[in-house]
């Protein structure tokens, strides 16, 4: 099999030689790559200037690679992509690292489309022992369609609590991570932030100091092995783009904001590999490859909280590191948390941290009224609490609406307003924790149910310096 493969590379060069294509990066044509800056709030031209001292600064090939590649991708400059392409071409002599060469030759394929950069690419999938990715690089190489799998059904959750309750217990699902624990992550936010400039190869030693990356350099003290989840395939139908399981069959949608990262490659029109994981969905078949015993990823979409589920019930521990759509799985008795977590002695322990609410205790609860999309972890509270209704479970909540970063005070004067020692709210910056830490500090009879928070630097902090009234959403809430 192997004289095979490269019998196949060599009748490749043969046939297609090292000739270019007049189009560099095809096949991302059509997408939009520009949403960092309304994120970022600068211009295409002051962020190309960022780019461009980086890339000065830059210290491997694959890093300059990966630079050029975002910044022909911003100034939406396909000629400079011929320069990215080279520097590929330096990262994948450089690697030693099957999976990364794997990656690397098919970002050079999806920037130029030729027989010979697929078959390349096929070459190096087969070595990191990725086969089926390996088979559909080859059938693209020699202009075969390939049979697609799909189940695109969502999930059905008809849990219906008696509403003959007293009161409602959250935060009792207790996860351990210990020394023999393989844990699986997606690369954006732990390795890796291409608004933030760090574009090291996902592969490398480096974690990052902020967002998911705080989470996995605290989890380093307990010695488990950490892997990251880079290049996975997304195929699109119909307009929606989906991952696969680890039997082929595309069944995790994922989310369009996630596709139109500036970091994808598209090796077809319908073929995208996402470098930068991020979600549930784009991590859940190298989780089961790597036979990982948990993972870590954000569960903000539906495919997200699909795959969550589908890993839990194969008895993956499952944490989120954010959490807005998780709360569609409220009492599917899953095994997943979206807690901050500690240290006990050898393990690191994530929720076993119960709050008792009554049925008529007031709760104040923040939902967001705004419309930038990058702020919608501020509607999850009032998500969770909606689908807590909806199952029968009706809390005497009160909502109190934000429109932006930073207005824990509406949320803190509704409270008062009501007389309530209960509230649930989104930690994202500096002000809110302010606000927060206050609040709860005046009163030790203050409790607050945190949401979407353990990947933001305040809302990291406030949870460890008042872990005592601090608490998280659960998706198993004892209802009695």
């Amino acid at each position: 099999m192997k004289y095979a493969w490269i019998l196949i590379i060599a009748l490749g060069l043969l046939v297609s030689g090292c000739a270019g294509k007049d189009v560099w990066d095809p096949y991302s044509s059509g997408h939009e790559f520009n949403s960092i800056l309304a994120e970022k709030n600068v211009s295409a031209d002051d962020f190309a200037k960022e780019i461009d001292s980086a890339i000065k600064t830059a210290g491997y090939n694959s890093e300059r690679a990966e630079l050029i590649f975002l910044l022909a991708r911003i100034k939406e400059d396909k000629g400079m992509m011929s320069f990215a392409y080279d520097f590929f071409q330096k990262a994948a002599e450089d690697s030693e690292i099957n999976e990364e060469k794997a990656l690397l030759f098919e970002t050079i394929a999806s920037i130029e489309d030729t027989a010979y950069n697929h078959l390349r690419a096929a070459e190096a999938l087969r070595r990191a022992k990725d086969n089926y990715r390996a088979m559909i690089e080859f059938k693209i190489a020699a202009g075969l369609k390939n049979a697609w799998k799909y189940d695109i059904n969502g999930i059905s959750n008809d849990i219906a609590f008696s509403r003959a309750f007293t009161g409602i217990s959250l935060g009792n699902t207790r996860i351990e991570l210990a020394k023999d624990d393989i844990l699986v992550t997606q690369a954006d936010g732990v390795k890796r932030d291409y608004k933030t400039l760090n574009l090291k190869s996902p592969y490398s030693e480096q974690v990052l100091d902020s967002n998911e990356g705080k989470i996995v350099d605290g989890l380093k003290v307990i010695g488990l092995k950490q892997i990251t989840a880079s290049g996975t395939l997304a195929k699109e139908m119909d307009g929606k783009w989906y991952a696969s399981n680890e039997e082929d069959v595309f069944m995790f949608e994922v989310p369009v904001s996630v596709i139109e990262q500036p970091t994808t490659r598209f090796i077809k029109s319908d073929i995208a590999i996402i470098a930068d994981t991020k979600g549930m969905a784009t991590i859940e078949r190298q989780a089961i490859d790597n036979k990982a015993t948990a993972v870590m990823a954000g569960c903000d979409s539906l495919g997200d909280v699909k795959a969550a589920k589908y890993l839990a019930d194969k008895g993956v521990k499952v944490i989120c590191s954010s959490d807005r759509m998780l709360s569609m799985l409220i009492g599917m008795k899953s095994g997943i948390v979206s807690s901050d977590f500690k240290i006990e002695g050898d393990k690191a322990v994530f929720g076993d941290r119960a709050l008792e609410i009554s049925r008529y205790e007031p709760v104040v609860v923040m939902d967001y009224a705004g419309r930038d999309d990058n702020l919608l972890g501020y509607s999850t509270p009032a998500r969770y609490f909606g689908e807590l209704e909806k199952r029968g479970a009706k809390m005497a909540y009160f909502i109190a609406e934000v429109d932006d970063a930073g207005q824990m005070d509406k949320v803190l004067k509704k409270a008062k307003e009501k007389k309530a020692s209960v509230i649930a709210v989104r930690v994202y910056n500096e002000e809110d924790y302010n606000e927060l830490k206050v609040w709860l500090e005046q009163n030790a009879g203050r409790k607050a149910v945190l949401f979407d928070s353990e990947t933001s630097e305040f809302g990291y902090r406030i949870a460890r310096e008042l872990r005592s009234q601090t608490f998280f959403g659960e998706i198993n809430p004892v209802v009695s």
